[in-house]
């Protein structure tokens, strides 16, 4: 039954996947024919449809948002930020059915065809090992806001293993400081029994998201450690919640 139930995902996946980049290449080339190809808001939109056509056809697997109400408008930017429990939660992200664009790890552009996706949707990448690009990911993320789109951000920098919440790191609130917007703390549970460690093959899982209310942009006058933390804390106190 595992095999079985492997083999569906997998193979679902990757028919979704081909399936919606052939749709994106159409669109895409129309875009650029328009000159409208450099905006991404409407390869963001069939990316948003690929996370949530996934969790929504694999058995077993659902997604719960709480607080939707706290949600940005369009051409209303916040730099959004949330724990990270696994590489899942950005399946779960795409429910919330707004226009936002990540700030990922550079290898992940590498991957054919999800790379190319992420470029079109513009998307931001960064290499965490190298000064001069986390640099330049966050004037890319300052444009990005100026357009009038959120920046998503997981700023513990890499996935908790147990489930811990590690310390933030500072840029994603620095850039709020900069920009003047505020930042949007949201709580994630549940991605992680998706695709457990070590495993190829799917679990059981019900992704549990609360939207937190924006806290105002930090000021050049804020300790902006203490104003991760304070973010820190209210998502940490969230995911408690979530968990019980």
């Amino acid at each position: 039954m595992k095999v079985l139930r492997g083999l569906y995902f997998w193979t679902m996946t990757t028919v979704i996947t081909l399936v919606l980049f052939a749709l994106l290449t159409v669109l895409h080339a129309w875009e650029s024919i328009r000159g409208k190809e450099k905006d991404g808001r409407s390869v963001h939109g069939v990316a948003s449809l690929w996370g949530k056509t996934i969790i929504r056809l694999m058995p077993g697997w659902s997604c719960e948002i709480e607080g939707k109400e706290n949600l940005p408008q369009d051409h209303q930017p916040m730099v959004i930020i949330a724990n990270h429990e696994s590489m899942s939660d950005i399946w779960g992200i795409y429910y919330l059915g707004i226009q936002f664009r990540w700030l990922s790890k550079d290898s992940v552009f590498r991957i054919p065809v999800i790379g190319r996706a992420m470029r079109w949707a513009n998307y931001v990448a960064v290499d965490r090992s190298n000064r001069q690009s986390g640099a330049d990911a966050l004037a890319a993320s300052a444009q990005r806001l100026q357009q009038g789109v959120s920046m998503f951000f997981f700023p513990e920098g890499t996935r908790s293993l147990d489930g811990t919440i590690k310390a933030f790191k500072i840029g994603a609130f620095r850039l709020a400081c900069t920009e003047r917007v505020p930042v949007l703390p949201v709580a994630i549970h549940g991605a992680g029994a998706m695709l457990p460690k070590h495993s190829w093959v799917p679990g059981r899982a019900k992704i549990q998201i609360k939207v937190l209310p924006a806290l105002p942009a930090p000021t050049e006058n804020d300790d902006i450690e203490l104003y991760a933390e304070r973010a820190r804390q209210l998502i940490i106190a969230a995911h408690k919640v979530l968990v019980n």
